[in-house]
């Protein structure tokens, strides 16, 4: 006798694909949650506009702060100056 008649193959279990980790996963978080999932991009596409604009948000703010150096400098300047005239009310504010 046959055994294949006899005992016919029997069906192969099916194979699962493994469990997406939604805190890892995108795609696994939109089964379970779409408002987060969307949050999560919109995260990571700002990410990526920070990192992008990263070098012309610090050449505003150096810009900034040389301006400011020039403006304190101009102001110790004329501080200088004026220390140079001595006391204005000694002479009755007369400028020489």
């Amino acid at each position: 006798k046959i055994q294949s008649i006899e005992n016919p193959a029997k069906p192969a279990n099916k194979i699962y694909d493994p469990k997406a980790n939604p805190l890892k996963n995108t795609a696994a978080l939109e089964k379970i949650d779409p408002f987060a999932a969307n949050k999560r991009r919109m995260a990571q596409t700002a990410e990526k506009d920070r990192v992008a604009n990263r070098e012309a948000l610090l050449a505003k703010k150096r810009a900034a702060r040389t301006a400011k150096k020039v403006y304190k400098a101009q102001g110790k300047k004329f501080m200088a100056e004026a220390s140079k005239q001595g006391d204005v009310c000694a002479n009755g504010f007369t400028i020489e």
